[in-house]
């Protein structure tokens, strides 16, 4: 046998350098507690009130829906307009997380609890301020019913939003792919215009205002806000600032 040194005998006088562990699992045990309870919501809202839920379904139908509908009740004071919210944001934020987890590729800095609770928080305040928004605005213009017409158009698109964002984020939890979430974000952009459309056409025939007017409204209110905060998020994730 040889007598010189081995590695087992001398030692390994090298250095290591650490690898930081790859990971592409995005799923959490939290995070099918959030799906079946919003799915809870569903259900429930669809056994108390099968009539209320059917009627926000068929909002997107013209205006005449929309009537029917705020002649029988207010969704700004009801529960299914409540627990629709809740949902809305509670899905967006999910999906949001496991976006960055996939664009990023970076499992420990993203999918802890802590960042969903900041993007629920986040969301949550959008929403808020687009509602402080429109209130301003109804009262500035005097058009009170309109602000509810349009917080109807935006609970209805809301409600296909993330029932449709359910069913694509239990394919993300379990495939995560990229291919699923630009169809997510499909969705979204989906259901922006959607809400747009409709939000435009419902307040011309209610109103009659100009529609010049109505269209820097909602340029004001949602077309740049939206742009910005997509282009923010791009910047985000290719260059890790959003300036």
């Amino acid at each position: 046998m040889d007598g010189g040194s081995t590695f087992v005998t001398s030692g390994f006088n090298g250095v290591i350098s650490p690898m930081v562990r790859v990971t592409h699992e995005v799923l959490a045990g939290w995070n099918l507690v959030v799906v079946a309870a919003v799915l809870l919501l569903v259900v429930i809202n669809k056994q108390l009130f099968p009539r209320q839920f059917r009627q926000l379904l068929t909002v997107p139908g013209g205006v005449a829906h929309t009537n029917q509908l705020l002649r029988e009740w207010t969704p700004t004071k009801s529960f299914i307009g409540y627990s629709f919210n809740i949902a809305y944001i509670l899905i967006t934020a999910l999906f949001l997380q496991k976006a960055a987890v996939i664009f990023s590729s970076d499992v420990y800095a993203y999918n802890g609890f802590h960042v969903f609770s900041v993007l629920c928080a986040c969301i949550t305040g959008w929403v808020l301020l687009r509602y402080l928004a429109l209130t301003i605005t109804g009262w500035l213009f005097q058009h009170q019913e309109l602000v509810i017409r349009q917080i109807t158009i935006d609970l209805s698109a809301s409600t296909y939003g993330f029932i449709f964002l359910s069913i694509i984020l239990l394919l993300v939890l379990y495939i995560p792919n990229s291919m699923f979430i630009w169809l997510g974000i499909g969705i979204f952009f989906v259901i922006a215009l959607m809400r747009l459309f409709f939000s435009f056409f419902d307040t011309r025939v209610f109103s009659k205002m100009p529609s010049f007017y109505i269209f820097l409204y909602f340029c004001t209110l949602e077309i740049a806000p939206t742009i910005l905060l997509l282009v923010a998020g791009l910047r985000f994730f290719t260059k890790n600032t959003v300036l």
